[in-house]
């Protein structure tokens, strides 16, 4: 057996050289040696340094002080039988889409083989660090989420690291009890899959690379026909064998390459046309890399959500442009969303949908009015009128309301801030027939929407923020299942008018605003969406901290 590189019959010679269980003068009644020096090692309150590797200090404290700072790991007869197996599992980090020299992997080993006393303090605080940082990276990730954006409210999620190092050195089967702190859902394990399968297409060099040009329509001949197969052909989407024997060099868009366009292009989010255009090109030739990167990117993100999402919930993924209904593991209902714009960003975050409102108001929020309505009234003061929209001296109860065409727009400037704008209900409401309202600071919610066209587009960002439905009487329906006040000719005559309505919701609705660029179908094909607020690649360079950007998130376990 070995303990890192090194045998240890080899470990075992250096350290029996060193009496662990003497007790010279000075330290306590019932204290080895390797106990005070650990004691010693953690005294005072500064940083816990060890092989140049600063450590979680005030863990490692937490963690030794209670058990009078008797070891975990190493002893007079060498390293327990649990050191080889978390370091079994530390040289599979790359599964979870880790990194191995996060873990002290090489000091780990160097303090092994040491010896003196000195080196059995630092293989023991090294380890129980490492069984730390590894557990929790594992479970609720590696990065407080807000450092990336102040448009993200997950997080971060809290563990024990003191237990989770105390449980690892005691339990049966360290591997399996690290990597069990992983989200406990199928879309993870997919990706765990993934990752492997496209760490290892990286690894042999990728895919090639189609050559830019004019539209590649079916039926078209041309030597770039060719190379989109090879391309379509590592990943699967077209085969000889499925185009009947097709030939690899034929020249033209036949029907089989079309059919591999569409399967790609169903994958990746884009219109299913079969016709190699601008955004399907800058897919086809996105490198294995950064699609490696996607998978890591999102499988940390898996872990900073809840480890339950509710037996039944909502999911939003912001760059599917998508709302999942979601019941007992099963899709109930998929339906499409707008999603805000690059600019004014859809938040993440989890909530409880609790109530929804019928034949809404919309009180223009200060920055939409400021940055969309100014403009807008320094040419036309009528705007408001037209689109049933009242002006009101202050947001205060009572506010006195005024005639947009009596005031002279040029000399308010970011004074609109003070005034309040309020679209009554109405077929040209901005938030349709009804909007669901659940707690979040971001001031943001689900709603109906007028402008039904813009739900034909393949890319949907151009909300404020919030989330336009497609489908919301349907949503509405689901949610008030088993509410005696939404029936029959209640249902009928709050839907036929135009009266504001409140409806709470007989239980609350659990919702989760997420962002998933990465997953794999319930087809089982690997699906990969645009990073449409450039949330993987700020995780990824977080991520990457001093190492140079994905120099080893493409390395295999």
């Amino acid at each position: 057996m070995r303990i890192g590189r090194w045998p240890v019959a080899a470990i075992l010679a250096c350290w029996m050289s060193v009496a662990a269980n003497a007790a010279p003068e000075g330290i306590p009644f019932g204290r080895s040696l390797l106990d005070h020096a650990i004691a010693e090692r953690l005294a005072g309150g500064g940083r816990v340094t060890v092989s140049g590797r600063d450590l979680a200090a005030p863990d490692l404290r937490a963690l030794y002080a209670p058990r009078d700072y008797a070891p975990l790991w190493v002893g007079q007869d060498g390293p327990s039988p649990r050191v080889r197996e978390l370091l079994d599992a530390l040289a599979g980090a790359g599964r979870e889409g880790l990194v191995v020299d996060d873990y002290y992997r090489d000091e780990i080993d160097n303090a092994l083989v040491g010896t003196g006393l000195a080196d059995r303090v630092a293989a023991e605080l090294l380890l129980s660090a490492a069984a730390m940082r590894y557990g929790a990276d594992v479970a609720v990730g590696r990065i407080d989420p807000r450092r990336l954006t102040d448009q993200i409210d997950f997080g971060p999620r809290s563990i024990d690291r003191p237990a989770l190092a105390l449980t690892a050195a005691t339990t049966p089967d360290v591997d399996a009890y690290l990597n069990g702190l992983a989200p406990a859902r199928p879309a993870y394990d997919d990706l765990r899959r993934a990752l492997a399968q496209y760490r290892e297409l990286a690894a042999a060099g990728g895919w090639p690379t189609v050559p830019d040009g004019p539209l590649l329509r079916p039926g078209d001949a041309g030597d770039r026909a060719p190379a989109l197969r090879a391309r379509l052909e590592v990943t699967g989407d077209w085969s000889a064998h499925a185009a009947a024997g097709g030939d690899r060099d034929a020249p033209v868009h036949d029907e089989a390459l079309v059919a591999a366009v569409e399967r790609f292009q169903a994958r990746h989010g884009l219109a299913v046309d079969g016709i190699v255009g601008p955004r399907t090109l800058a897919a086809l030739n996105v490198p294995a890399t950064v699609r490696v990167g996607q998978i890591v990117a999102t499988m940390e993100r898996w872990r900073w959500l809840p480890d339950a999402l509710g037996n039944r919930h909502l999911l939003v993924n912001v760059p599917d442009f998508s709302l999942t209904v979601v019941d007992n593991e099963q899709a109930v209902r998929r339906m499409k969303v707008i999603v805000g714009r690059p600019t004014r960003p859809t938040p993440l975050f989890s909530s409880d949908l609790t109530w929804m409102e019928f034949n809404p108001t919309w009180t223009v929020p200060t920055s939409i009015a400021e940055k969309d309505y100014l403009p807008v009234l320094l040419d036309d003061p009528g705007y408001l009128a037209d689109h049933n929209i009242r002006l009101y001296s202050g947001w205060q109860a009572g506010a006195d309301e005024l005639s947009a065409t009596d005031i002279d727009w040029s000399l308010v400037g970011r004074g609109i801030r003070g005034l309040m704008l309020r679209q009554e209900p109405g077929s040209g409401n901005a938030l349709g027939k009804v909007k669901f309202m659940m707690a979040n600071r971001f001031s943001v919610y689900l709603h109906d929407t007028p402008g039904r066209s813009l739900f034909s587009r393949d890319v949907r960002t151009f909300s404020s923020g919030c989330i336009r439905l497609a489908e919301p009487l349907w949503l509405a329906d689901y949610l008030l299942d088993g509410a005696a006040r939404w029936r029959g000719t209640r249902r009928a005559s709050i839907l036929d008018g135009w009266d504001t309505t409140r409806m709470s919701m007989p239980a609350s609705m659990p919702l989760h605003v997420v962002y998933v660029t990465a997953w794999i179908d319930d087809q089982g094909r690997m699906n990969f969406r645009d990073d449409i607020y450039d949330i993987d690649s700020g995780l990824l360079d977080a991520l990457a901290v001093a190492r140079p950007p994905h120099q080893q998130l493409v390395q295999a376990d």
